[in-house]
């Protein structure tokens, strides 16, 4: 953390550059490990062995092969034809990103249009019309429609504002938090790990 408030080029900044490549290749390779593991002892290993899940396993290897191809084949420029000079990977990722992301929006769009019905079912209190005005403000503002831009404003104004309030300060209750116990643990006042009578 110290190098990197030192000044460029400097014996302190050099050092930390060293640990962060050392870092850098040490996760790099743990992530490879961890892939492998699960692609070679869990997945194909389920999928010889015929168990539960084999045909997920499957599906998994699959894709998993397909990619490296599609990756292997984008470094050596093997593509031809329309293809040429094109590269797959990135417009593979941005597709299943986008895929990923639009069922994501649907579930969290239900869930807010069915928590905010459950609410408004009970009983009407002053903070239901809270939730239900700052939900339909900001449905209302990601809609490209002419004419609401005024509610696009307002919905920008609502997450920089309030909720960047919120967020900063569920951030500081969790660190609070995590330094105390910390602190609980140093000092054997907290004894979680223990079984007790």
């Amino acid at each position: 953390i110290l190098g990197l408030f030192a000044e460029v080029d400097t014996s302190l900044a050099l050092i930390a550059e060293g640990f962060l490549q050392i870092v850098t290749v040490v996760a790099a390779f743990g992530v490879l490990i961890g892939v492998l593991n699960l692609l070679i002892f869990v997945h194909l290993r389920r999928l010889l062995e015929g168990k539960r899940g084999a045909l997920y396993s499957f599906a998994l290897l699959l894709s998993a092969i397909l990619i490296i191809g599609v990756y292997s084949a984008d470094r050596s420029e093997l593509w031809t034809g329309d293809l040429a000079g094109e590269q797959l990977s990135p417009r593979l990722y941005q597709v299943t990103q986008t895929t990923i992301e639009s069922a994501i929006a649907g579930l969290v769009l239900f869930s807010l249009v069915y928590g905010a019905f459950r609410l408004m079912r009970r009983q009407v209190k002053w903070d239901y019309l809270l939730f239900l005005s700052a939900m339909v403000i900001a449905l209302v503002g990601w809609l490209p429609l002419d004419g609401l831009e005024a509610f696009a404003d307002l919905r920008d104004w609502l997450l920089r504002i309030p909720v960047t309030g919120g967020i900063r300060g569920l951030l500081i209750g969790v660190g609070l938090g995590s330094v105390v116990v910390g602190i609980r643990v140093l000092l054997a006042q907290e004894r979680f790990y223990q079984r007790r009578p």
